[in-house]
């Protein structure tokens, strides 16, 4: 049987190189990164470090609530940018910092509050990591037939739009091959 691909859009090079390297400077410095944990047979460290810019605030996975903390005028400036292409409007950023290549997400879907369909943009700064994506089976399994694999580079927009969310779940894995540190800004919209 042959899957077709969820709709997902990666335009290379949405920044340049240049207006990349400035961006995950400013990261560095200016964001306000934590560990969180969740409770799953013990405490546990989220392997990951977080911070978030957005109206409200961000609860996910096992009790985690990232606090609403207010967009800087750098990150606004990147939400006009993105809207300016078409790609929607924003009014929170998830940015996920991947120290190494220990660090990872499991798979899963982002939260759609209400829609659908929703147009949820992603941002790489820093090294390439493989973004997977498989449909949905049953419970909180996938189909690892219907893989699927983008390896989005430094100022490369990955844009997952239609029912992608709904139907696919979504994953960075770990490796143990050396891998410098990545950055990724997820855009989200809640009605508040």
């Amino acid at each position: 049987m042959t899957t077709s691909p969820p709709h997902v859009v990666l335009i290379p090079t949405f920044l340049t190189e240049a207006e990349g390297d400035e961006l995950l400077a400013r990261i560095n410095t200016a964001a306000d990164f934590r560990q969180n944990y969740i409770q799953l047979y013990g405490r546990k460290a989220i392997p990951r470090l977080e911070a978030w810019c957005g109206t409200w605030d961000y609860p996910y996975s096992k009790g985690v609530v990232l606090e609403a903390r207010s967009i800087p005028d750098y990150l606004q400036a990147l939400i006009a940018r993105i809207a300016a292409a078409g790609f929607g409007t924003y009014n929170g950023v998830l940015i996920n910092c991947y120290r190494d290549g220990s660090d990872y997400i499991s798979p899963h879907s982002d939260d759609d509050y209400g829609d659908p369909e929703p147009t949820i943009p992603s941002l790489t700064l820093g090294a390439a990591r493989p973004f997977r994506l498989a449909r949905k089976a049953s419970g909180s399994k996938i189909d690892k037939s219907t893989k699927f694999e983008y390896i989005p580079q430094h100022g490369d927009l990955l844009v997952m739009k239609g029912l992608t969310n709904a139907e696919w779940k979504h994953w960075i894995p770990k490796t143990k091959k050396p891998v410098a540190e990545r950055i990724n800004l997820t855009f989200r919209c809640k009605k508040v």
